[in-house]
């Protein structure tokens, strides 16, 4: 995917929490039951983190965050190719969370930019309200990790 627009970073955002749902997915079975159902919670909130995006789809498209948007991708090249969770280590609680946060700070960075470098009040509005849904999402889902972990 070629992310050069605003409307294509909300495309590829939602594609990321996509991807990252279809991975929790992918590493279920090899998980014991204790971590199965962490990667269950984490596969359901993905799921509804591209569920509240997909309603969220009122962006402005804004020519200098356009720019912005191309530059920032131009710069990190390595979020296009989105990281799966490695099969080949032992995959535990502390392995799946520091997944969990490292994927997700690449998008909090990216809106955190993007926030930065918006001129127009709107635009600002609406990029602060989806770095909000993404703050909001990865601290729900680590509370709930932490949770889960002292069960």
């Amino acid at each position: 995917m070629q992310v050069k627009t605003i409307q294509q970073v909300y495309d590829w955002t939602v594609l990321f929490h996509t991807q990252m749902a279809a991975n929790f997915f992918s590493i279920k079975d090899f998980l014991d039951e204790h971590n199965k159902m962490l990667a269950e919670y984490y596969l359901q909130y993905e799921k509804k983190l591209a569920e509240d995006l997909v309603g969220f789809k009122a962006i402005t498209e804004i020519n200098t965050l356009d720019t912005y948007c191309y530059e920032y991708f131009a710069d990190n090249p390595e979020l296009i190719n989105f990281a799966d969770i490695s099969k080949d280590t032992q995959i535990n609680e502390q392995v799946i969370q520091n997944y969990l946060t490292t994927q997700h700070k690449k998008v909090v960075d990216l809106y955190d930019y993007l926030v930065t470098k918006a001129d127009a009040k709107s635009g600002k509005e609406k990029l602060e309200q989806l770095l909000q849904l993404e703050l909001q999402g990865v601290q729900q889902m680590m509370q709930s990790s932490n949770r889960h972990m002292d069960m």
